[in-house]
Order: structure tokens, then C-alpha cells, then sequence
């Protein structure tokens, strides 16, 4: 009853926070903007659409946390954030580059922190190939939890992470099994960690409807010194490093639905100590059927479930059997998209304990309101729980994130927004190899953004 009472006043002052954004005039009068504009008044940063343009966007906020990183009681920090993204004009060989940044500067006893994310992909086409070479990097003070750069109350709320640079999709591109960027990650204290993710797809269209997809991948976590932190543990994290490879060959049915299989392979290794001991490698293997489903030319649906076997490399222990499943629906219109997914797979363990069975639900939406207003929300949970070993004690975690952001235009290049996002986590079992967030945070942001229109850089 107490938390109800809290989680209310919280929501009341939030509310308080968007009054004055109403107070600001309209970027138009009552006229509606010509079509040919494609709307081109500013609610924030958004990812470019078309190939050969650039998007930009600087933002300043303040935002007012409560058990932040573990701390007890409220802290104030200023947010000075940037945003960048761009698509070259190549149609067949195209480039993108999606960036995200910034500094917080804490007001209160809060540690301040530097966070960055970049994403880099380049796509090559030769008669019946297509090459897709990725790679992205994130510095952050603790695990990402929201928006584009995984930092709440920094105004990126409804910014989907989603690689660009390659249009339409190869057929077949399914997530690894094993990704971990598909579940909401384990929430931990100040523990500043850096994560690089790097994957190689080649695809062979042998005719116009079935293609043949090899991938394979690395990707690795270090955790670094956070003796600066309010709640520091006393390992700064379990480092780990993980490689993958996938083959996948997929037919289209027709132009609703296509059918495949896929097969993919992932190993981890860890270093340093998990409860006072080394973490054995664990490695999984997955045989899964894929299927796509467009439902209208606005919603669709895709699947990729199958039987999933993870072995850890220590002495008496046997391969565990589960079910691998991705599921996930997606509609866009014109004015509102919204995405539904479901997750259960095995990954690497975030750092937390080595190697980790994670089932998670996710859900996200967000809808322009009068061309001037933009309402987006996001919603995650998931339960996650260590693998079975003789090396370790089993944990359990449960962790749930909630965000609501309101993103007022103030002319064609200015918005104000403020935003609203709660973390719950809870802990059963034995203690981690960092420190784990645990109880219930809550952050209110509020700010301005400057993002002007798309600027083109080159001719398709």
C-alpha cells in the first residue's frame, strides 16, 4: 500500500511537470501542414527514413531520481545529450552510423558519469550477395534500461536502438539466439561496464524467393574501476567475451509469409571470480524454425522457436535441454507505432553471474498527437536465472522497467519533453559477482530538445 501511495505521488508530480509544456504556443495555427512536408515540426530526435540524410539533435535536462544505483534518498543531475544518424545515399552499398551521448553532471551526492553508444553498419551488394558488416560499442555507468542511449530521463524515450543502413532487409535475418540486446539485461549498481558487439552476415539469394544466410559474431563486456560509485562492489564485474556463428536458409512463401530454419552456435568465457571461484565456459547450441507473417501492409508478425542446449565446461556437469523462442508483432502507421515481443534464451549473464537463462516480455508504442505532440511509452520485464553448475549457487532475478515520455514542439526545430520511469528488480538466491540493484527506483525528467529536419548528404 505504501509503494501504491509513492508510485501515485510520483505519477502526480509528473503530471505537474507537463502542465507548463501545454502553456507553450503551437508551432502552426489550426491549418494543417501540406502533405509534400511530411510534417516537418520537431517532437525530438528520431532515426532517419530515406537514404542520403543526416539527423542531429542536442539536448539539456534535469532529472530527479530516488535509489538511484542503490543510493537512498533523491538525487538532481543535469543531462547535456547528443544524438546523430545518418544513411549514405547508396542504394545498394549504403552506410550507417547511429551515435548517441552525453554527460551528467550530478547536482547532489549522485556520482556524475559519461555515457556513449555508437553503432556503426555498412551493407555490400554483388549480383545475387549481400554482405552486412556491423559493429557497436557502449560505455555506460550501469545496464542499459531505456531509449536509445539506456539512460532514463534523458529525453530519447521512443528512439528504438535499431540498426539502419540496409533497406529492405536481407530475407532470413533473424537475432542470434543468444543476443542479449533482445531482454531487458539484469539492473546493477554504479558499475561502469563496456560493451562491443561485432557480426559478419553473408547472404546468397539462390532464387527470387529462397536465400541462404551465414553469420558469425563477437562481442565482449569489461567491467572498470567504479570505486567512485555510491554502491561499489567489491569485483567491478564479471568480464566476459563471446563468439557465434548461425545458418539459416529461408524461403517466401508468397508475399505475406516466409518459412525457414536456422541453426547457430555460441561460446563464453569468462574471467574473474563468480562467489570466490572461476566461472566455467558454457556453450549453446540451438535448432530453431523461423516464419514471417505480414498481416497488412502495416502489421506483421514474426517467430523462431526450437529445442536449445547449454553445457557448461566443468567436470560432472551434463547439458541442460530448454526452448529457445523469439516471437515479436510490429505495426506502423502513419501517426503511431507500437511492437510486442517475447524472448526466451540463454546468454553470457551481464556481467552478473557467468551464463544465464533469461525469458523476457517487452512492449513499446508511440503516437503523434496534432502534429505537435508525441506520446511514447515502453514497458519490459524479465525473469532471469542463473544455468545450472556444481561451480555455482542458483539466482533468480526479477526486473521490471517502465517509461512514459510527453514531447511538446516548440517551433520547428525545438520540443520540451518530460518523461517518467520506474525500475524494479528483485533478487533470490545466492549473491552475484557485482552488486545487484535491488527495490525500486523511479526517475522524472524534463527538458529541451533542439533537432532540426533531415539534411541531405548526397543524391540516391
Amino acid at each position: 500500500m505504501r509503494k501504491s501511495i509513492q508510485h501515485a505521488a510520483r505519477l502526480t508530480r509528473t503530471l505537474v511537470l507537463l502542465l507548463p509544456l501545454a502553456a507553450f504556443p503551437a508551432a502552426s495555427d489550426a491549418q494543417a501542414l501540406p502533405a509534400a512536408e511530411a510534417s516537418p515540426i520537431s517532437t525530438g530526435f528520431a532515426l532517419p527514413s530515406s537514404a542520403g540524410s543526416l539527423r542531429y539533435a542536442v539536448s539539456a535536462s534535469e532529472s530527479l531520481s530516488s535509489n538511484s544505483f542503490g543510493s537512498q534518498g533523491t538525487d538532481s543531475s543535469t543531462n547535456f545529450t547528443g544524438d546523430l544518424a545518418f544513411i549514405t545515399s547508396s542504394l545498394r552499398d549504403p552506410f550507417s552510423m547511429v551515435f548517441s551521448g552525453g554527460h551528467s553532471l550530478a547536482t547532489s551526492y549522485q556520482t556524475s558519469y559519461t555515457f556513449l553508444n555508437l553503432s556503426l553498419t555498412q551493407a555490400a551488394s554483388a549480383g545475387r550477395w549481400t554482405l552486412l558488416l556491423s559493429d557497436s560499442v557502449s560505455y555506460l555507468p550501469a545496464t542499459a534500461s531505456s531509449g536509445l542511449s539506456g539512460v532514463p530521463g534523458v529525453g530519447d524515450l521512443g528512439v528504438n536502438p535499431t540498426q539502419t543502413g540496409i533497406s529492405p532487409t536481407p530475407v532470413g535475418v533473424t537475432p542470434m539466439p543468444t543476443s542479449e540486446s533482445s531482454a531487458q539485461g539484469v539492473l546493477t549498481g554504479f558499475s561502469t561496464q563496456v560493451n562491443n558487439s561485432s557480426s559478419l552476415s553473408v547472404q546468397r539469394q539462390f532464387t527470387g524467393k529462397s536465400s541462404l544466410l551465414a553469420t558469425g559474431s563477437y562481442s565482449l563486456m569489461r567491467f572498470l574501476n567504479d570505486t567512485g560509485g555510491t554502491a561499489t562492489s567489491s569485483n567491478p564485474g564479471l568480464d566476459s567475451d563471446s563468439d557465434g556463428a548461425s545458418l539459416g536458409l529461408n524461403h517466401r512463401i508468397d508475399e505475406r509469409n516466409s518459412l525457414g530454419g536456422n541453426y547457430a552456435y555460441s561460446h563464453d568465457t569468462y574471467s574473474g571470480l563468480n562467489f570466490g571461484v572461476p566461472r566455467p565456459a558454457t556453450t549453446s547450441q540451438t535448432a530453431s524454425l523461423t516464419g514471417t507473417h505480414q498481416f497488412t501492409r502495416k502489421l506483421s508478425a514474426s517467430m523462431a522457436a526450437g529445442p536449445q542446449w547449454t553445457s557448461t565446461a566443468s567436470p560432472g556437469d551434463t547439458p541442460s535441454l530448454s526452448l529457445f523462442v523469439n516471437l515479436s508483432g510490429r505495426y506502423a502507421g502513419k501517426f503511431s507505432r507500437a511492437s510486442l515481443a517475447y524472448t526466451r534464451a540463454t546468454n553470457s549473464g551481464y556481467g552478473v553471474v557467468g551464463g544465464s537463462i533469461s525469458s523476457s516480455i517487452s512492449f513499446s508504442a508511440s503516437r503523434t498527437l496534432n502534429q505537435v505532440w508525441l506520446c511514447a511509452a515502453t514497458a519490459a520485464y524479465t525473469q532471469t536465472s542463473e544455468l545450472p553448475s556444481s561451480a555455482a549457487l542458483a539466482l533468480n532475478v526479477h526486473t521490471t522497467v517502465e517509461g512514459v515520455q510527453l514531447t511538446r514542439s516548440i517551433g520547428r526545430s525545438f520540443s520540451a519533453f518530460a518523461s517518467y520511469t520506474v525500475q524494479d528488480q528483485t533478487n533470490q538466491g545466492a549473491q552475484a559477482a557485482v552488486d545487484l540493484f535491488s527495490g525500486i527506483s523511479q526517475v522524472e525528467g524534463f527538458g529541451l530538445t533542439y533537432s532540426p529536419t533531415a539534411i541531405r548528404i548526397g543524391h540516391p
